[in-house]
């Protein structure tokens, strides 16, 4: 039915952020080698931007609420941590421009 739809969205919705978790973890760390990116689609289709040759932007928004202190305090945490991920990233392809 529609609640066990929903109940089985979520929970990929969550496992997925798991993943993302763990991805952004094993990068900030320096880890390139056996990174997780397939167990998620999420992760699967951020590969390039997470691991790859990309400059990667992270917005970290926060609840100004008392009621949130907890997610907010993750959610900066992990903004730290995708932070600290080093990529080397340079020209693939040098066009020039006829006028």
């Amino acid at each position: 039915g529609e609640r066990g739809d929903h109940f089985g969205e979520m929970t990929n919705i969550n496992q997925s952020l798991t993943t993302l978790g763990r991805v952004i973890t094993q990068l900030s760390e320096g880890q390139t080698q056996g990174v997780c990116y397939r167990e998620s689609k999420l992760t699967r289709v951020l590969q390039d931007s997470l691991g790859g040759n990309c400059i990667t932007i992270v917005i970290a928004t926060l609840a100004p609420t008392p009621q949130a202190v907890d997610e907010s305090v993750y959610t900066v945490k992990f903004a730290d941590r995708a932070r600290r991920i080093k990529q080397n990233v340079f020209l693939n392809e040098k066009k020039e421009v006829v006028g």
